[in-house]
């Protein structure tokens, strides 16, 4: 979805799937700053944003944009010249045109918002401060799937007690396997744990995690990720919607900047 202001662009398509795009100049501010907000659900929506960028440009008005999401960003490395830099590539594309300031959320890795020009980062923490209003501070303990994200997040929460874990994977086919819990000196039983993630797709290392804790003793676990991939639904392949749905996982809380889907046990938070 992509918006100008608060106003939401609808994409209408010829019949040979080609865009046909009309902008009401009614409902955008009345000054020539307009910010483009870009909720990432598909590769097409690039070239509508280009377009709609090129119109801004050739009507005199001067552009922020807001992309909550990173499209490519996992792909922040390349191993040979065989793998396509595709998030190098896409951000190419964006510095391009020229907006005056890139606002993005929860980068997965500092590559991405170095590749952007005029990138403004923000962290997740009113996000994840909502969610501890939400379930309650008592015996709360923050968990991270990894020492990376441990790293990036606990200086957010100096208040709070955290541990973090160190997956176990096939190396060959990139597999979790499982996980050992580094619990930095806490006594895990009969504490309330909220995981805390940047992206996750299927929700593998948070339902390892959540296995893994409950062997601990912890009797309450929540999830947070910034970016949720709608294929956290996907009953087949997904692994944390198992967690949700027998009550390991209390529940997961997310924000819209990826995760347009509906579930009992998903909150989504409006970026």
């Amino acid at each position: 979805m992509i918006k100008i202001d608060n106003y939401i662009i609808k994409i209408n398509k010829f019949p040979d799937g080609t865009p046909r795009i009309n902008i009401d100049f009614s409902k955008l501010s009345k000054n020539k700053y307009n910010t483009v907000t870009w909720l990432y659900e598909s590769n097409d929506e690039l070239m509508y944003l280009i377009m709609i960028k090129r119109w801004m440009d050739e009507h005199g008005r001067e552009g922020y944009l807001k992309l909550p999401y990173i499209p490519n960003a996992r792909m922040d490395r390349t191993k040979d010249f065989s793998e396509v830099f595709t998030l190098k590539y896409f951000c190419e594309v964006i510095n391009n045109l020229h907006f005056q300031q890139v606002y993005v959320l929860d980068a997965h890795s500092d590559v991405s918002t170095a590749l952007l020009n005029n990138c403004a980062k923000e962290d997740p923490k009113k996000y994840v401060d909502k969610v501890i209003s939400k379930i309650g501070m008592r015996n709360l303990v923050l968990y991270f799937p990894d020492s990376g994200a441990s790293k990036k997040y606990s200086d957010l929460f100096p208040e709070l007690p955290w541990c973090y874990g160190e997956k176990k994977r096939d190396w060959k086919t990139g597999k979790i396997l499982g996980l050992d819990i580094r619990t930095n000196g806490i006594d895990l039983s009969n504490k309330a744990v909220l995981m805390i993630d940047d992206i996750i797709a299927y929700g593998g290392s948070l339902y390892y995690s959540a296995e893994e804790l409950k062997k601990h003793g912890v009797t309450e676990i929540y999830a947070y990720a910034t970016h949720t991939e709608n294929s956290i639904l996907d009953k087949e392949k997904g692994t944390l919607i198992k967690s949700l749905e027998n009550n390991t996982v209390n529940r997961l809380f997310t924000t819209n900047s990826l995760f347009n889907g509906s579930h009992e046990k998903i909150t989504v938070m409006e970026v």
